[in-house]
Order: structure tokens, then sequence, then C-alpha cells
């Protein structure tokens, strides 16, 4: 059964499954689909077309085996889904976020508060993101990576997650992405290899691809990227 708030607006045509829990003055626009269990805390809009708790499904040729069950996908207080966002089960969304048009967090996700992830941005499995960080149009977030606080990540980034590009069967000690420490910023159409630390206060140049770990306070650029100068 579902428990949905009487100051609710929901549009006759979205699809709500059992079980769903929607808050107080929460939004709910045309052709919305919420799977079960989902929860959607006070104040969040969410607009046309999107798809809230979809459970990852495999037709059995995934390297990267999944689970019978998830968590229910939580999206927290005052966001905004802008339309055709996907949002995976098992995923925890904070307050406060902006999510633009197609952008999708797969499952097992952890988003901190007031992010930005703006349109077609990906997120994929397992991957934390903290507070005050934007990512910007068409950058990819690879599965089981770590981005920290006040982090801004420009259009068109790239992120990997395992150096043998699917040559040996997944395991999680060898298949993690990029660390991202505090206040990094990263620049257009930058690469980021796998398993690299990029340290506190650094900033990666547009372009640069990223092989090795990236010492604090430093300016990266090129290819690859090399250390140019600190942070002035």
């Amino acid at each position: 059964m579902n428990q949905i708030s009487q100051n609710a607006h929901v549009a006759s045509t979205a699809i709500i499954h059992d079980g769903v829990r929607i808050e107080e003055d929460v939004v709910i626009h045309d052709y919305v689909v919420i799977y079960p269990g989902t929860v959607v805390k006070k104040g969040t809009e969410i607009f046309d077309h999107c798809v809230l708790g979809k459970p990852p499904v495999s037709p059995g040729i995934t390297s990267r085996v999944l689970k019978d069950n998830y968590a229910p996908l939580v999206v927290g207080e005052h966001c905004v889904l802008s339309p055709g966002v996907i949002l995976y089960a098992g995923t925890t969304i904070g307050d406060r976020n902006l999510f633009g048009d197609h952008c999708s967090v797969r499952e097992e996700c952890v988003i901190g508060d007031r992010c930005i992830l703006s349109r077609n941005v990906s997120v994929n499995y397992n991957t934390k993101i903290g507070n005050d960080t934007k990512i910007m149009d068409n950058s990819h977030i690879t599965g089981n990576m770590i981005i920290g606080d006040h982090v801004f990540i420009s259009v068109l980034v790239a992120t990997t997650n395992d150096n043998t590009m699917g040559r040996e069967e997944y395991d999680p000690d060898h298949v993690y992405g990029a660390k991202i420490e505090d206040y990094v910023t990263i620049g257009a159409a930058a690469n980021i290899l796998p398993h690299v630390v990029i340290g506190r206060n650094a900033i990666v140049g547009a372009g640069a691809v990223v092989t090795k770990d990236v010492p604090e306070n430093k300016v990266v650029m090129g290819i690859p990227a090399k250390v140019v100068r600190d942070v002035r």
C-alpha cells in the first residue's frame, strides 16, 4: 500500500507502484514511473517521464553479477528531477539536488546534498559523490568511484574503472575508478583513468589524460597529464 501525502500533487498519468512513500509538497508530473518501495521526501519536484527506483536487470551477459534484491531508492528533500531522469534502486539521494534532463544514476550510489548533475550525465553503480559537487553535461562517472565535496567536473569528462578493458573476469579489487578529493576542478573533455587519486584542490586541464596520481594543490595538463605548476 502506498503512503502518499494529501499535500502531494501526483499527475493522473503517473504510475505509482506498491509500497511507495511520497511526502508532503511533492509534485509529480505526467508519465512518471515510480517502482516499489521508493521514498520521495518533502518538497521534491519530479518532471515528465522520470523513472524512479528502477531495478537493474541483465540477460546474463554482464560480467558483474547483479543482486536479487536492492534496497529502495530514497530521494531527499527539495530536489528537482528534470524530464527523463532515471534513478535506480538501492541509491540514496540527498537534499536540494538538481538533476538535468536525461541524466541517470545506477544502483547503490550515494549522492550528497546540493549537487548538480547536468544534462545527460551518467553515474554508474556503487559510486559516492559528496556535497556541493557539480558535474556538467555529457560527463560519465564510472562505477566504484569516489568523488568528494565541492568538486567541479566540466563537460564531456570521461572516467573509467578497468585497466584490462574487460579482458579479465570482473573483480572489485581491480575494477574501480578514480578517487577525486575535495575542491578538485576538472576541465572539459579530460579523461581520468582507473585507480588514480586526484588530490585535494588540484586542477586537471581541459583534454588532459590522467594516468597517475595528482598531488594536492597542483595543476596538471597534457597527454599524459603532468604537473605544470601549483594552484595559485
